[in-house]
């Protein structure tokens, strides 16, 4: 063996020994910091100079509406909304004073001119060019960016095959993070959550990773959940329709049988019955079955938004006061039974935890924010309007819109400054930078300062420095911001530091017993000698 070879032999085993020690002692630590920070004093550390500011009302990041007039705007401010979507590119529409508009991307599917075959790439709806999408990308930085509606629905919506549209999201993503950075984007929202739109979906996430050799970056997931049969019994397609390139023997078949013969059983698994459609035991299996998928890809730790549910039968049956659409049970979707599912669903989401599946940062929340679909999509006597309409314009407060503004009004405001994560490194000098990354898993605005301070002990008693941050945050997970320090003085080995949130008490939040996280920075690992075994 050459010396070249001996010396690139001797490298990897020096990578070798400080990787694996580097490994064992954060993993050491991390369990040490972790009962550290939960059974610290830290309530004995104030500082002094600052006053906890109370939480002002505002909306509430949790509810979000789709409106699709400004004339709206009165409404969203009363029901206390905190997002809002009209399925467009629309930034310079008016809303209400701390809502987030939430632009969506819309895409199809190109085809032949002449024979309508689908060809193997997309193109952009709204805005209708990527030169017009990067104006307004740079006119709005920090924004929430969904990439399609319901793409995997034939004709109506994007209708978009999923191998393309994983094209779509590479290039779309890539476009919007090279001019901002700070954007988030979200995929998106699918009709519904069923074994063939999860298919869809693994289509999708494999496509993306045999085209471009890494997993598919999406900081947000988004889904709907509506409860609607895919497919009929001859093979035709049902309300949802079949999603868009999967197999249609894993469709939700209709419950009418169409020899005329009645109904299938409501209790069999593949039939989603129209009594059905504001089942919450699907409604829930829905959303823990698209958080199971998340995670069997390793996407556990990531927000999950519903960017649309509500009910969509009609109960309007003309001037005899007939339903619309009875269900299988003789009943129809009149405004108590919207109202009763809504209170259902509100409470619903609200409480939905699992440490399993949920996202850690949010208090293992399953779901981070949720949208009803619509104020009114000018539809008559649809379940699902919040507002009504004389002459295309809002007039009053459905009784479904009275019960949403009265929900969530019951709601307080809350705002918790959480830290999800410490660096740990390893420098060769005797100082190095140490951050910290917080969250606000509250429901609302953080709208003042707060400080970070860093402490080379777990008792928080010997402070390193200090990060004041004067950035609003708003709350539901959604959203990180950074305090960095440069730490010197470092000794050769492990230098553990602990680091607390909102050291002065400053901000009024839900919980002030989780702010503390720790980090350890390795210095000089060179000089770490491991010890000898003998055998």
């Amino acid at each position: 063996m050459n010396n070249n070879h001996q010396e690139t032999k001797l490298e990897f085993s020096h990578w070798l020994i400080f990787s694996t020690l580097f490994l064992a002692l954060m993993f050491s630590l991390a369990t040490i910091a972790v009962a550290q920070t939960e059974t610290s004093p830290t309530d004995q550390i104030e500082t002094p100079q600052e006053v906890e500011q109370p939480i002002a009302a505002g909306p509430i990041c949790r509810y979000g509406v789709a409106s699709f007039n400004t004339a709206d705007n009165p409404y969203i401010d009363q029901l206390d909304a905190g997002w809002m979507v009209d399925f467009k590119v629309n930034l310079s529409r008016s809303v209400p004073s701390g809502v987030e508009y939430v632009p969506i991307i819309r895409i199809g599917q190109q085809r032949d001119s002449q024979t309508g075959v689908r060809l193997d790439n997309y193109y952009l709806k709204e805005p209708a060019s990527f030169t017009a999408l990067g104006t307004i990308v740079d006119a709005n930085p920090g924004k929430l960016w969904l990439v399609g509606n319901e793409v995997d629905r034939y004709y109506w919506q994007d209708d978009v095959m999923p191998q393309v549209y994983a094209k779509a999201y590479h290039d779309i993503y890539a476009f919007i993070k090279q001019r901002d950075p700070s954007a988030q984007i979200a995929i998106s929202g699918l009709v519904e959550v069923t074994p063939g739109r999860l298919q869809y979906l693994d289509i999708v996430w494999d496509t993306y990773l045999d085209l471009y050799d890494t997993p598919m970056p999406v900081d947000v997931w988004n889904m709907h959940v509506y409860i609607l049969p895919e497919i009929k019994d001859n093979g035709q397609g049902s309300n949802a329709a079949v999603a868009l390139g999967t197999d249609p023997a894993l469709a939700k078949l209709e419950s009418i049988k169409t020899d005329g013969s009645g109904y299938y059983d409501c209790a069999l698994d593949n039939v989603y019955c129209y009594a059905e459609h504001d089942d919450m035991t699907i409604f829930a299996k829905q959303v823990t079955d698209m958080r199971q998928w998340m995670k069997d890809k390793g996407l556990q730790n990531k927000p999950l938004i519903l960017s649309e549910f509500s009910l969509l039968y009609s109960y309007d049956g003309g001037p005899d006061g007939a339903c619309f659409l009875m269900d299988e049970n003789s009943k129809c979707f009149n405004p108590t039974r919207v109202n009763q599912f809504m209170t259902n669903a509100f409470n619903y989401l609200e409480n939905a935890a699992d440490p399993n599946l949920g996202y850690p940062a949010d208090n293992n929340r399953l779901v981070q924010q949720w949208l009803w679909f619509a104020i009114n999509d000018s539809a008559p006597e649809t379940p699902n309007k919040l507002v009504e309409y004389v002459n295309g314009n809002p007039t009053s407060f459905t009784s479904m819109g009275t019960n949403f503004k009265n929900y969530v009004a019951g709601k307080a405001s809350t705002v918790n400054l959480y830290p999800t994560s410490a660096t740990y490194t390893a420098v060769f000098t005797n100082s190095a930078p140490i951050s910290v990354n917080v969250t606000n898993n509250g429901n609302s605005l953080n709208n003042g300062s707060y400080t970070v301070t860093f402490y080379s002990d777990g008792g928080l008693q010997n402070p390193i420095g200090s990060v004041v941050i004067n950035t609003p945050m708003n709350g539901c997970a959604r959203h990180t911001q950074t305090a960095t320090i440069t730490w010197n003085g470092l000794v050769p080995g492990v230098n553990p530091y602990w680091a607390k949130v909102d050291s002065g008490n400053a901000v009024g939040e839900s919980n002030e017993t989780n702010n503390v996280i720790a980090g350890i920075v390795l210095m000089n690992p060179e000089q770490i000698f491991l010890p000898t075994i003998k055998r």
